[in-house]
């Protein structure tokens, strides 16, 4: 009864320590999942906005020094007619228009005079003399304009200007006016199937560039400057510095929205994106990858629990009967359950070989050279006996150097105690040095020398007596008729 109590005990608080294990397993599985998932999807939507971002601030950079190049070749083309507005000239600008992306293109000679497929209204001279960019270009330097509206199709663009040399003397000027919300927009086009806008900001937050529709469809109050809807530090510090960063925005209707930023090296001009935030994670298809991981590592722990506590009491039984049968020095049986496996296997009246095996001058071992010493040539003997003898034997120790073998095959016996003679004088032990090794052994037959375990053991004893009388190091067999 008091060992049904005691398992029934355990099994209760094996069951109760697996299901806590559980617990704390799942709960901390699945926020690890979460936060694993929430981290990567932000880190993921940054760097691709970023990049992006920053990669198409460099292709604008890289598309309106193109322009450049081409207004270059045209001044020096335009520099080679003795009158810069010539009809040869006018002809030039308008083929150069109709070949390029920049559009309205004029020539402007040094008093300010533009003509041409005017920057303003076609064919109509404008004087541009107090204009930023005319200035920086009769000075030598190309130049880009400060946003402007069109009085022709109300468009916001920005005038490319390079100076005309001649004679290495600036004579005028020629500009092409270039539509960046259209460039800026055909920019991200690629980018999440288009369902992002992008707008440029100046230095202190305001539009020169915005998508009235967009701000409309997704409910974004009509501002004229940035910091109104995302009023940070950050992000004005960000702008004054030139640096590129991304932050999330909510609109009116508490929809995410992720806002990117970028220099464009222009006029202290920065590239903003805004798409959308579940647009930017819709590619994230990690997330299915992780929770068909946390779906696996949930039903692994579960088929785990289960098969524990199916196993885990008779397991733990066994592993305690076990302990209690072997002896602890040196991992054999010990005296009870050597006897106990004795008896039972000499109920069955078979013919058996018992043994008693004895330590020769093992008193001398532990004197001389300590008991730590002394231990380690029982373990080594131990070894070596249940490595040469057969599983089915008996191999136990029940006290100090003694140990008991049953051996099946009483045929066998006297040939396996030889060689395990043998194997003996051949054991080093580094800490004994030149001292040999050596053991007496005892035996006794069953059943003509005894049925039981006490019978063959006082038998198999009086034959050890004998092997240490006449000189140890070898066996003796018992004998009926012996005094």
């Amino acid at each position: 009864m008091k060992n049904k109590y005691f398992e029934q005990k355990n099994f209760v608080k094996n069951y109760i320590y697996a299901i806590t294990i559980f617990i704390i397993t799942l709960v901390i599985g699945i926020s690890i999942f979460f936060n694993v998932v929430q981290a990567s999807v932000e880190k993921n939507s940054r760097e691709t906005l970023i990049t992006n971002v920053t990669q198409q601030s460099e292709h604008l950079n890289t598309i309106l020094n193109i322009n450049y190049s081409y207004l270059n070749v045209l001044a020096q083309e335009l520099s080679k007619s003795e009158d810069l507005f010539s009809e040869n000239n006018i002809s030039l600008i308008k083929a150069f228009m109709e070949n390029t992306d920049l559009n309205r293109t004029a020539i402007i000679d040094s008093d300010g005079n533009a003509l041409g497929n005017a920057l303003y209204d076609n064919n109509v001279v404008k004087n541009v003399a107090h204009r930023r960019y005319f200035k920086e270009s009769m000075q030598g330097k190309q130049s880009l304009s400060d946003p402007l509206e069109s009085s022709v199709d109300q468009q916001t663009r920005v005038i490319l200007s390079v100076p005309i040399y001649k004679n290495n003397q600036v004579i005028g000027v020629v500009g092409g006016s270039y539509n960046v919300t259209k460039l800026g927009n055909m920019l991200f086009d690629d980018l999440f199937n288009g369902q992002g806008k992008s707008f440029i900001v100046d230095q202190d937050g305001n539009l020169i560039t915005r998508d009235k529709k967009y701000e409309k469809k997704h409910n974004i109050k009509t501002i004229d400057n940035l910091f109104g809807i995302c009023d940070e530090k950050e992000v004005k510090t960000d702008f004054n510095q030139q640096e590129s960063d991304l932050i999330q925005i909510q609109t009116k209707k508490n929809k995410s929205l992720y806002l990117a930023y970028s220099p464009l090296k222009i006029n202290d001009w920065m590239i903003c994106y805004i798409v959308p935030v579940h647009v930017a994670q819709e590619s994230y298809t990690f997330i299915k990858h992780y929770e068909t991981l946390l779906a696996t590592f949930l039903g692994l722990i579960v088929l785990s629990l289960m098969i524990y506590l199916a196993h885990s009491n008779s397991r733990e039984n066994k592993y305690l009967i076990h302990l209690s049968e072997i002896d602890p020095l040196t991992s054999v049986f010990n005296k009870e359950t050597t006897q106990k496996l004795i008896d039972q296997k000499l109920k069955n009246h078979e013919h058996f070989c018992f043994l008693i095996l004895d330590v020769d001058d093992f008193k001398s071992v532990n004197d001389n050279y300590g008991h730590a010493v002394g231990d380690k040539v029982l373990k080594n003997l131990s070894d070596l006996f249940k490595n040469h003898f057969r599983q089915t034997d008996i191999v136990g120790r029940i006290g100090g150097d003694e140990f008991i073998i049953l051996i099946e095959d009483e045929h066998i016996a006297e040939s396996r105690i030889q060689s395990l003679l043998k194997k003996v004088n051949k054991l080093k032990i580094e800490e004994l040095q030149d001292f040999k090794l050596s053991i007496s052994v005892g035996m006794a037959f069953a059943p003509s020398n005894g049925t039981t375990f006490m019978e063959l053991y006082r038998h198999a004893d009086h034959a050890l007596y004998q092997t240490k009388r006449t000189g140890k190091n070898n066996y003796k067999i018992y004998k009926n008729d012996e005094n």
